[in-house]
């Protein structure tokens, strides 16, 4: 593979990946990594410093199902960049379309173990989603709002999982998630709103829980070739969520097509202010 750190002279890798160039001044240098191989890789290195090791996507992996999964919204990667927290809300709430947030809690609650069992298929997901960045949630915390509570799902720092009555006689479809972005692709919340009667008696519940939490990680549909996050539910995940998952956790938010990360000092301004996205099925 060929390798140019800033201006200096391309240099070519050995059979194991390893390179060695000069920089005439300490600094931050673009690297751009060529090969038959692999996608065209521009990333930015601080220059000397010790080893540098640098994430390669091959030549034959799918950059268009990338690209609709990770990359659609502003054409860029958005991902979380911290530890996620989990809140279920055992309490059933009743889908209200056209509410921004405070759905009301119904009597009917999940049970420990339908909970526990929630928490095991979300932590599955977290862990593909994320490359095996984390494995689990940084903190789970469980709330059973009383009947008639007005409960606040969209939390900063946060995702909330709950079920809701209505979702399917509403709006035809058995599940939502939505995040919370900021202007340069970072993902800081997100929210999963699944159907009750799905949920519940559904043996695809699990299939839906890994694909809704693909939206509130930022995700999206992947239309070109089979994942769970097509937008029908069917397909166990696959290889490729898998490799994808992983190759959108060792790049920035802000990664652009073929392989481009964001320069360090640039910021992307579609917006001043972290927005919810409107949710997705």
């Amino acid at each position: 593979m060929s390798v140019q750190v800033g201006r200096e002279r391309a240099v070519t890798s050995d059979n194991a990946g390893a390179f060695q160039t000069d920089v005439g001044v300490p600094g931050t240098y673009t690297a751009v990594i060529r090969g038959d191989a692999v996608v065209e890789r521009e990333t930015s290195v601080n220059a000397p410093g010790g080893d540098v090791r640098l994430s390669l996507i091959p030549s034959v992996f799918d950059l268009t199902a990338f690209d609709q999964l990770a990359r659609s919204t502003n054409e860029r990667l958005q991902r979380w960049t911290t530890q996620p927290s989990l809140v279920v809300i055992a309490s059933v709430m009743q889908f209200l379309d056209g509410i921004e947030d405070g759905y009301p809690a119904g009597d009917q609650k999940m049970t420990d173990l339908e909970v526990s069992r929630m928490i095991t298929h979300l932590s599955e997901g977290l862990s593909l989603w994320t490359g095996g960045t984390y494995k689990d949630f940084a903190s789970t915390i469980t709330e059973h709002p009383a009947a008639g509570t007005a409960v606040s799902v969209k939390r900063p720092g946060k995702i909330v999982v709950g079920r809701y009555d209505g979702i399917v006689s509403t709006t035809g479809v058995i599940g939502y998630g939505t995040w919370l972005d900021q202007a340069d692709g970072s993902v800081i919340g997100g929210a999963i709103f699944v159907d009750r009667s799905f949920d519940q008696d559904d043996a695809r519940r699990r299939l839906l829980r890994i694909h809704e939490l693909g939206h509130a990680l930022g995700y999206q549909h992947v239309t070109s070739r089979p994942s769970v996050m097509n937008p029908m539910i069917g397909p166990e995940p696959t290889d490729f969520d898998e490799a994808a998952g992983m190759i959108a956790f060792q790049r920035p938010p802000g990664n652009r097509a073929p392989d481009r990360d964001p320069e360090p000092t640039s910021r992307i301004a579609s917006r001043s202010s972290p927005g919810w996205a409107r949710p997705v099925p």
